[in-house]
């Protein structure tokens, strides 16, 4: 008998996020990065902070050391002097905008952190949505934060806003909020697979998404929505 090869639970239907971008071969979170990433993937992830000025910009770090050749925090920066650093000897740290504009001339969805986990930045959700709307992408951005208040206050901003919650493993009450600010998916880490969480999650409609995979070995053994990963081009091959 012809034994037949099982084929991963995954399918063609699981999508690609460049996390951070391109962040393998690119530095990440800057604009080549992200145009590196887009003829492989179905969505970018990047992270957006607040200039001292009340610009959002596209850097993981509430401070500047680890990715610039600055030192300081962002949010006591203006836009001008955050874009004086570089990145890698020759990057700059982009704005959202800038983002957005790449984002508008391709067809990946965007999927925003707003990196509320230490400071709040009062506004960042309003500041975030207006500029989304001003390239009209509110169809094709998801809003994910670890910090609930951010994302109950991005949802009263924005009432058709896709919001993601952003979890390590899932707490025991993650489906729950998640469905009481209607948002569209959870954001975990693979050890979420086979949490309480998880098993709550098979009873709605939210899907769910896993970061941070890098070898396709560390693919989860049921299907999910989706996978966010540095290695991009690892994926699609």
């Amino acid at each position: 008998m012809r034994l037949m090869r099982r084929l991963p639970p995954w399918g063609n239907d699981m999508l690609i996020y460049a996390h951070r971008g391109y962040s393998a071969n690119y530095p990440e979170n800057t604009l080549s990065a992200f145009e590196a990433a887009l003829p492989y993937v179905d969505g970018i992830e990047l992270d957006v902070q607040v200039s001292k000025d009340g610009r959002l910009v596209v850097i993981h770090d509430e401070s500047v050391d680890r990715t610039t050749n600055g030192t300081g925090w962002v949010k006591d920066m203006t836009l001008q002097e955050l874009r004086q650093l570089k990145i890698d000897g020759y990057e700059r740290i982009p704005t959202l905008e800038e983002v957005l504009g790449l984002i508008e001339r391709s067809n990946v969805t965007l999927n925003i952190e707003l990196k509320t986990d230490q400071y709040a930045y009062p506004g960042i959700e309003r500041l975030a949505w207006l500029a989304v709307n001003e390239f009209e992408l509110g169809d094709r951005v998801v809003f994910s934060s670890f910090n609930r208040e951010t994302l109950v206050r991005m949802r009263d901003v924005a009432p058709v806003a896709r919001l993601a919650v952003l979890t390590l493993t899932g707490e025991s009450d993650t489906v729950s909020f998640a469905e009481t600010i209607r948002a569209e998916a959870i954001h975990a880490q693979p050890a979420f697979i086979g949490s309480i969480a998880w098993e709550q999650i098979q009873q709605t409609t939210l899907e769910t998404r896993l970061y941070t995979i890098n070898d396709v070995k560390d693919l989860p053994p049921i299907a999910v929505s989706a996978i966010m990963t540095d290695e991009v081009e690892r994926f699609t091959k």
